[in-house]
């Protein structure tokens, strides 16, 4: 899906960040998926938007190898 936000020249990290941002993405669109909580599309808009950063950080540091 954001395979086109790449530089062909871009980092490991970069490529890492995208593959995280990624998986915060599909996290986020199954949320969205059920709209029929009560709470409507915006606010569900506006949770992911102040959440997605803090998905990928997540993420990024559950896989990190140590």
């Amino acid at each position: 899906m954001l395979d086109n936000y790449l530089a062909p020249d871009a980092s490991i990290e970069q490529k890492q960040r995208i593959l995280a941002v990624q998986a915060a993405l599909e996290l986020i669109k199954a949320t969205l998926s059920d709209v029929n909580d009560g709470t409507g599309v915006a606010y569900q808009f506006e949770s992911a938007e102040k959440h997605i950063a803090l998905m990928a950080d997540a993420i990024q540091s559950a896989i990190k190898v140590k």
